[in-house]
């Protein structure tokens, strides 16, 4: 009785976790894999020596079932709104930008089930983010980062964009206050090589090497 309580109490934990936070959804997965390399080693073991217990398996098998419950809450979980409409460019920008950079800490952006989601997604950040620009409302370097950010993201992968966004990227950069903010160094860089790239030339920086998070 008490194991099965501390199975559901395990549960509802995970599934807490899976449904506030999905990050945790890449920590399950990271802890899915040790657990089957484990399970493939021991069955080897059993196989070669015939020592191992069947009972050996019960807790990784119990902890795989944990996972995959945490895994699908995960997915059921609603994502946020990609904009907000407030009357303030400050806030739509910053929201934007925390959207963007949430969507792909999201287990959701890597799966093609939900890619034309993403993109979507994706689209309407952007073009919220053009017509502030056009309207001029971008407002000191932290607006212009934000907006670059957003831009340099384009599902499009339009090379005027990609110039647009390292314009202003380059713009958060020259900021002397944000002269020591890395993201915003490293953007002003990124958004250069991107660009760079989109019209066949070679990146100077070597920033858009090895994973990239884009939605194809």
């Amino acid at each position: 009785m008490f194991k099965v309580i501390s199975y559901i109490l395990g549960l509802v934990v995970v599934g807490y976790l899976s449904f506030h936070y999905p990050l945790f959804a890449f920590v399950l997965l990271a802890v899915l894999g040790l657990i089957l390399i484990y399970v493939l080693i021991a069955a080897i073991v059993r196989l070669l020596r015939k020592t191992i217990h069947g009972k050996w398996f019960y807790v990784p098998l119990s902890l795989i079932g944990m996972i995959l419950f945490g895994l699908i809450i995960s997915l059921m979980a609603p994502l946020e709104e990609p904009v907000i409409h407030t009357g303030n460019a400050s806030e739509e920008l910053a929201y934007a930008y925390q959207m963007d950079q949430g969507d792909r800490k999201n287990l959701k952006f890597f799966l093609g089930a939900y890619r034309s989601t993403m993109k979507e997604r994706d689209s309407t950040r952007l073009n919220q983010v053009i017509q502030l620009i056009r309207n001029d409302k971008q407002d000191g370097g932290m607006d212009s980062f934000h907006a670059a950010f957003v831009l340099h993201h384009n599902p499009a992968r339009d090379s005027t964009l990609y110039r647009q966004a390292h314009n202003l990227a380059k713009q958060a950069a020259s900021e002397p206050s944000l002269a020591d903010n890395f993201q915003v160094q490293w953007l002003s860089k990124a958004t250069y090589d991107r660009w760079m790239l989109s019209i066949g030339k070679e990146q100077k920086y070597d920033t858009q090497g090895g994973v990239s998070f884009e939605i194809k």
